[in-house]
């Protein structure tokens, strides 16, 4: 076994899958999973594939689970197909083109409305710097800082359902629904302590299951990846700036994080698998409308934990694996809420 630090790849891992302009708040913005965190290498182009998909079917109002009575679901995912080209030795260009993908049962004028839609998402440019690439015997650490903007390149039309009475769609502007009749349910909204929604109340909201924003956005991040021996720690952090986009609709601006932790099963010189545990966690306020109004369905605040594997091979292919449960989740008034996601990605470097 080779020295473990000869390899700049062996650092590699994915940078986070930073989550969404909806009420997962943790979807259409994940589009950086696949950026490596190795050091860039001058002229060398790096080709990504990653997919992350996220299942939503647990309803929660005000923080607190409520009864899905009619099978309320999105399911909701994001293939991000990316391609990066390292300037130098410390800085990188990265252009990554989502395709986004969603079906969902929702309850809308009191009917079960069954719907799909798919196609390209927000298109993003990024450029990535490197300030700090230390190595000394057995510790290894680096700094990554990025930032870039967010094309509204994916389509924006759901938004328009926000700004019409009770935030019902129009039927004629779906893809693919079909709608049944429901029985129309309420009852009081505090029963022995615990805060109900009425049983036939939507969960599933334009701003949830629209491909684009309509909007110019800003994403601003940093990367800590350090190194010892075969443990490894990294951590990131991402800031995007919203602004008004289709329909009047301003997404808040919102934080996403992840911290994670592991060590190296297997380790040689062209091939290496990590095991990683990861936290991570989405922060989203309220989205805003024409003159202001809130929209008081859109706050969200959650945090994940779950297993991660890396392999590298050849010192060419980089995978990873992750599965994400959310063990902590507050959100406002009536929103479709994730139970489970899992993230998968595969980098070629030329």
């Amino acid at each position: 076994m080779k020295n473990i630090f000869i390899r700049p790849a062996l650092a590699v891992a994915s940078v986070v899958l930073f989550h969404s302009q909806s009420a997962n708040a943790c979807d259409v913005c994940a589009l950086y999973s696949a950026v490596q965190n190795e050091s860039p290498v001058e002229n060398a182009f790096r080709l990504s594939l990653a997919e992350q998909f996220t299942a939503l079917d647990r309803i929660k109002t005000d923080g607190h689970y409520t009864e899905n009575t009619y099978n309320q679901f999105l399911k909701s995912s994001v293939t991000q197909v990316s391609g990066q080209y390292d300037v130098s030795s410390s800085t990188s260009l990265q252009l990554v083109v989502p395709v986004v993908s969603r079906t969902w049962r929702r309850i809308e004028d009191e009917k079960v409305q069954r719907g799909s839609d798919a196609g390209i998402g927000d298109i993003t440019l990024l450029a990535h710097y490197v300030p700090v690439n230390y190595s000394n015997g057995d510790l290894l650490a680096r700094l990554r800082v990025f930032g870039g903007v967010e094309l509204p390149t994916g389509d924006a039309h759901y938004l328009g359902e926000e700004s019409a009475p009770g935030h019902h769609g129009d039927d004629e502007d779906s893809h693919g629904e079909s709608n049944e009749e429901v029985e129309h349910h309420s009852f009081a909204q505090k029963h022995n302590g615990t805060v109900h929604a009425p049983q036939s109340a939507n969960a599933v909201h334009g701003h949830d299951i629209t491909l684009g924003s309509g909007s110019w956005d800003f994403p601003l991040g940093t990367g800590l990846y350090t190194q010892w021996k075969g443990f490894m720690w990294q951590t990131d952090a991402q800031y995007t700036i919203r602004t008004e986009g289709a329909f009047d609709y301003t997404f808040a601006n919102d934080w996403a994080w992840a911290t994670a932790v592991g060590h190296y099963l297997y380790l040689e010189d062209d091939a290496q698998v990590s095991l990683r545990a990861r936290l991570s966690g989405q922060y989203k306020g309220y989205d805003t409308g024409s003159g202001g109004v809130r929209y008081d369905d859109t706050a969200f605040n959650g945090t994940f934990i779950g297993p991660e594997v890396i392999a590298l091979a050849t010192n060419k292919w980089v995978g990873v694996l992750g599965y994400d449960l959310p063990i902590e989740v507050h959100n406002s008034d009536t929103q479709i809420t994730p139970t489970w996601r899992i993230r998968a990605a595969l980098t070629y470097r030329f």
